[in-house]
C-alpha cells in the first residue's frame, strides 16, 4: 500500500484490519522505545501502510497514542452487585482483567515520558485515569448514599488512596500484571475501618 495511492483513493472504506495494525505497532514500538521516539514514518512501517492512512484517523501522534492506549484498556462497566464491596471488587477485577498485557508492561515507560510531556498525559488520563476514576466515584457514592459508608468520605481522596498502591505495584513490578493479582480488594479491605460508617473522629 502506497502514500500515493492513499492520496488518490481518499474516500475509499477504512480497513479496520489497516485500523488495528497501526494502534498495535505504536504499542509494540512504544515498548520497545518509548513514545519520545516514535515517528509516524515508524508507526507506518511497523503496520504496513501509509503515512496518509494514519493521518487520516489521527491528527498526532498523541491522539493516536491515546486511542491505542484506550484499545488495550477498555473502560470498566459500573455494577450493582448490593454490596459496596462487592461493587468494588467485580469494577477492580473487571479492570484489570479487560487490560492487555502490553497496557501493564508500556504503563512504566509511559507515566516517565508524561512527567513532561502534557499531551502526553492528557492523554493517559483520559484513557486509563479517568474513567476507573469516574466508576470507583460511582460506586463510592452509591456507597454512601445506602448508609455503608460515611456520608463525609473525600471521593476524590478515597479513590487516590485505592488505585494509588496498584499504580505503585506495577510500576516497582516492571509492568508485571502478577504482582497486583488479587490486590484491589486488599487495600480496599485495609481502607474500610477508615471510611466505614461511624468510624470517625469525634
Amino acid at each position: 500500500m502506497s502514500e500515493t495511492a492513499d492520496v488518490r483513493r481518499p474516500g475509499r472504506p477504512r480497513s479496520p484490519e489497516a485500523h488495528a495494525a497501526i494502534l498495535r505497532a505504536a504499542l509494540e514500538l512504544a515498548v520497545e522505545g518509548g513514545l519520545r521516539g516514535l515517528s509516524m514514518e515508524a508507526i507506518a512501517a511497523r503496520a504496513g501502510v501509509g503515512k496518509a492512512t494514519i493521518y487520516r484517523r489521527w491528527k498526532s501522534k498523541e491522539a493516536l497514542f491515546a486511542e491505542a492506549i484506550g484499545s488495550i484498556a477498555l473502560a470498566p462497566e459500573v455494577p450493582d452487585t448490593g454490596s459496596v464491596r462487592g461493587d468494588f471488587d467485580q469494577v477492580s477485577g473487571a479492570a484489570l482483567g479487560r487490560m492487555a498485557p502490553e497496557a501493564f508492561r508500556v504503563l512504566p515507560r509511559l507515566l516517565a515520558d508524561a512527567a513532561d510531556d502534557p499531551e502526553l498525559l492528557e492523554a493517559l488520563r483520559a484513557a486509563l485515569l479517568r474513567p476507573r476514576r469516574a466508576a470507583l466515584a460511582e460506586i463510592l457514592r452509591r456507597g454512601a448514599e445506602r448508609g455503608e459508608l460515611r456520608a463525609d468520605i473525600d471521593v476524590d481522596l478515597v479513590t487516590d488512596m485505592l488505585i494509588g498502591p496498584l499504580i505503585t505495584r506495577v510500576l516497582t513490578a516492571g509492568g508485571d500484571p502478577r504482582a497486583i493479582e488479587g490486590m484491589p480488594i486488599r487495600v480496599w479491605d485495609t481502607l474500610t475501618a477508615g471510611i466505614g460508617p461511624g468510624s470517625g473522629v469525634g
